[in-house]
């Protein structure tokens, strides 16, 4: 008992102690800042990609907008998503070097995450260049596979009846999968995963996959309750519009693309605190 009261002293204190050493707001607003930057390519990229699967450009933008709709406050407002919209569907990807530069402007936001979660481990960025390049790609690639899985996830679901008359049998599902709700648990999953594999490879020591694990279910679960909070907050409270106008909604949007951005730097923070600690002493620092 003494032993894991130690164990969790050492968290807290080696936790509560790096918050104090480090400026997670300053972190975070650089992510969200390479997020803006990063959110339009990206979109163009996803809507392309499902476009040529599908074979429909339309249907590659509802399929890309229906996933942001998962991703941000309902309460930003019809504004913002009519804008991304506009912009994704008169706007096309062709050639290796239109790809190519909308990959390399989406691995910035990967780029200031790998940064960020660096600097919290106390480590120094010994990677080269190139090959901080090819972290901000696998994370860039893990998060289209993911995007990929939670589109098929939501075909299969749509499809389902058809899927019963093909095999010729009712399967009856779960009653958590056909609920309302379901498609927005499942987008928080499939976060945990991509934090999971960030938490593992961004920083430069790396954080092993149990306690990347802990700190990715962490976030993923604070992501979707301050979600719900903030959607709240943004509905009853908030005002933006009487300041900024129409911009009140795009106002929203940075404040929680810049939540998420420190929500993922703590579960990042409390992984590498955990991994930390559950080392011998000699292997901590």
């Amino acid at each position: 008992m003494a032993g894991r009261k130690g164990w969790l002293g050492r968290v807290i204190g080696d936790f509560t102690r790096r918050l104090r050493q480090y400026d997670v707001m300053m972190m975070a607003a650089g992510i969200a800042f390479y997020w803006l930057l990063a959110i339009i390519p990206l979109l163009l990229l996803g809507s392309s990609i499902c476009g040529y699967v599908l074979g429909s450009s339309e249907r590659g933008v509802n399929e890309v907008m229906t996933m942001l709709r998962r991703l941000i406050p309902a309460a930003t407002g019809r504004d913002v998503e009519t804008f991304l919209r506009s912009i994704v569907e008169t706007r096309y990807v062709t050639g290796v070097l239109g790809v190519g530069f909308l990959l390399w402007v989406g691995m910035g936001v990967f780029d200031a995450i790998t940064s960020s979660l660096t600097t919290l481990s106390g480590e120094r960025e010994t990677r080269s260049y190139l090959r901080r390049k090819l972290v901000a790609f696998v994370m860039l690639a893990t998060a289209g596979l993911l995007f990929v899985a939670a589109l098929i996830g939501g075909w299969i679901l749509a499809a389902w009846p058809e899927i019963e008359v093909a095999i010729g049998a009712r399967v009856v599902l779960p009653p958590f999968i056909t609920a309302p709700g379901f498609p927005r648990f499942f987008t928080s999953g499939l976060l945990a995963c991509l934090l999971t594999i960030i938490y593992r490879v961004a920083p430069v020591r790396a954080i092993r996959w149990p306690w990347a694990m802990t700190g990715a279910g962490v976030a993923a679960i604070l992501w979707f309750e301050a979600r719900v909070l903030f959607n709240t907050y943004l509905t009853h409270y908030a005002r933006y519009n009487l300041f900024y106008g129409i911009l009140g909604g795009f106002v929203g949007l940075v404040l929680w693309v810049f939540y998420t951005a420190i929500i993922l730097l703590l579960g990042g923070l409390l992984a590498d605190v955990l991994d930390r600690a559950d080392r011998p002493a000699r292997d901590r620092s």
